[in-house]
């Protein structure tokens, strides 16, 4: 309940931790570019008695070997694949993909990511990188 609390106080209050101005200047909302949107619509899947939850159609599966290492050994090709999931995704989703979800993106842009939910049960996200604001 806390986090659903916290969530609507981002939701009312927009100047909620909200960034602060620095020396290089001063946010300013509007006008921020965006370089790029991804949507990203959460679903489960039942093949046989097994629940599968899934992001545009990928399961997120641990690799045995870790991705920051993988990448540091110059050898993510035999790990894990980058941009398994597109921005859009399909319409219909029939079959999941178990994989590790690893989404490239560029250093110092401005990205949107939408989280979409239509399940009937509500659904956490751990979002991982330089820095994100909740807007809504």
């Amino acid at each position: 309940m806390w986090s659903l609390n916290q969530f609507r106080t981002f939701r009312w209050n927009l100047t909620a931790s909200a960034a602060r101005p620095n020396p290089q200047g001063s946010y300013r909302y509007g006008e921020i570019n965006i370089t790029r949107t991804i949507k990203l619509v959460n679903s489960v899947h039942r093949a046989g008695r097994k629940l599968s939850y899934a992001i545009n159609g990928v399961s997120h599966v641990n690799p045995a070997t870790p991705l920051k290492l993988a990448e540091y050994f110059q050898a993510p090709e035999k790990v894990f694949q980058y941009n398994l999931i597109s921005d859009e995704p399909a319409a219909v989703i029939d079959q999941v993909k178990q994989a590790p979800n690893v989404v490239n993106i560029t250093f110092r842009t401005c990205l949107e990511i939408i989280l979409e939910n239509h399940e009937k049960s509500i659904q956490s996200w751990n979002l991982d990188g330089y820095s994100f604001f909740a807007v809504a």
